[in-house]
């Protein structure tokens, strides 16, 4: 099954809890203020919940917004974790990769990871 998130709309999710703004988070980015808000409501409409309380001037978390925004956080440092940890192999001539990940992470990140790692590097063995 699909995702209900990318993990483009996780970055721009934590962009704007970092920044207080859409716009502040839009510039942090570098992509137009429309296109984060884009972003965010269908995010909204994928999940189906409220991710920000609209009405005051800071961009403010809904309690669900706090939610995703913390397991988001997880997620988006995993992803940075393992492209370091490639970036770190692509010297390697042998050898082997032991990978651990969550059940999630293990069963929809990790076998396309996997994946691309042994067709970049059929000489390492990954376990």
């Amino acid at each position: 099954t699909d995702l209900p998130f990318t993990i483009d709309q996780l970055r721009i999710l934590k962009a704007i809890a970092v920044e207080g703004s859409f716009k502040r988070a839009a510039d942090s980015l570098y992509i137009s203020q429309p296109a984060v808000s884009l972003q965010i409501q269908n995010l909204e409409k994928q999940l189906n919940i409220a991710l920000f309380d609209r009405g005051g001037k800071k961009a403010k978390l809904t309690e669900p917004g706090q939610l995703l925004l913390r397991y988001g956080g997880r997620i988006l440092a995993i992803c940075e974790e393992t492209c370091r940890a490639l970036e770190d192999l692509q010297s390697l001539q042998g050898g082997t990769l032991i990978v651990g990940a969550s059940q999630t992470t293990g069963t929809y990140l990790m076998p396309r990871l996997i994946g691309l790692f042994r067709q970049r590097y059929p000489q390492v063995a990954v376990q």
